[in-house]
């Protein structure tokens, strides 16, 4: 994929239409160029924004995502091959979204995402953050980071990132003894994240139709960025039916159990709001302060949600390859227990 490139293209190309004559013609086009670029330089006819000392400064440009035509990007860390972490600190020039690329997905992983692709063919799930602000800062995941508006005009933004390329060697193995892994998927109003790096899933109710309540605890870490601020979010408006709606508030959440590469178990929940927080430190009986073991901190989330569905992958493979149908007919046969004779077996 072409490495995305920031520049004014659309401003020269503006400014290479035919001479006029015609003052007034002439007039009216300088005019739509101050407009558009009113507050986006360093120019002082065109921009009023000071630069930040110390920042680095883009202008955005057509975002070439199928589907954005309409909308402007600024990219500041291009697509890679790598996966990268950090924070990102920015001032723009208007409210704008965070996004961070993860990918490209292997084919089929589209699935069910929030995808960017500028081909159809090469596809990126894509983290859409709105914070509905000009400034701050954002702790990050992914293949490319980049800024983004919905609107057509092009925006500057002053920023500076730190980050670093994810080692293999931080990945953790897995500690199930039969190497089940904990997939989670968030659905907020601002986009859909996943987090691979719970260690315990506990569904303490909602089996018998009645309000679903979960725990997750893992390693505190930046991939759960969006959960702390859903967090603060709850712990600032209070939670519960008393508590206010905020854009983390009711969000949706499935959890998928999978075994290397074969999915075993999904459970979709909805309506879903922290409804409790901690951090705790474990260690083993052997633990001194002398170095001669080790701890981990870990975040506690209770989730309580209004709803919860099962998934059972084989009964959807069936449901896929022979219709409704032949699964109401299924439903209507009579079964009986099987004996040694049925398999041949004296």
């Amino acid at each position: 994929m072409t490495i995305l490139s920031i520049s004014l293209t659309s401003i020269v190309l503006a400014e290479s239409f035919a001479e006029e004559n015609n003052l007034s013609q002439e007039q009216e086009r300088q005019n739509a160029i101050e407009q558009q670029t009113s507050l986006f330089s360093n120019n002082p006819i065109f921009g009023k924004k000071i630069a930040m000392e110390g920042y680095d400064r883009l202008i955005s440009q057509v975002d070439p995502g199928i589907g954005h035509e309409n909308h402007q990007l600024a990219v500041i860390i291009p697509i890679s091959d790598k996966e990268y972490t950090g924070t990102l600190y920015y001032s723009a020039s208007e409210p704008v979204q965070l996004v961070s690329l993860r990918g490209p997905l292997e084919p089929g992983e589209e699935k069910g995402k929030f995808i960017w692709t500028t081909d159809g063919n090469t596809n990126y799930e894509i983290t859409l953050i709105n914070e509905y602000s000009s400034s701050g800062e954002w702790n990050f995941v992914g293949n490319a980071l980049a800024v983004h508006t919905f609107k057509n005009t092009p925006f500057v933004i002053d920023y500076k990132v730190d980050y670093e390329e994810v080692s293999e060697s931080l990945t953790l193995p897995l500690n199930s003894l039969n190497d089940v892994n904990i997939m989670t998927e968030f659905n907020f109003d601002s986009g859909t994240v996943k987090i691979d790096s719970f260690d315990v899933f506990k569904q303490v109710s909602g089996f018998g139709k009645v309000q679903p309540v979960v725990n997750l605890q893992g390693i505190v870490g930046i991939d759960k960025s969006i959960l702390y601020r859903a967090a603060d979010a709850e712990f600032n408006v209070g939670t519960g039916p008393f508590g206010l709606d905020h854009k983390f508030s009711e969000f949706g959440m499935s959890v998928y159990l999978e075994q290397g590469d074969m999915p075993i178990r999904k459970i979709t929940y909805r309506e879903c709001d922290i409804t409790n927080y901690s951090i705790d430190t474990l260690y083993d009986n052997d633990y001194s302060y002398n170095r001669a073991s080790v701890f981990v901190i870990v975040d506690n989330f209770e989730i309580t949600c209004a709803g919860m569905q099962p998934y059972h992958y084989d009964y959807q493979k069936y449901i896929d390859e022979y219709g409704v149908d032949a699964v109401m007919k299924m439903k209507n046969m009579k079964m009986s227990p099987k004996t040694h004779n049925d398999y041949g077996i004296d």
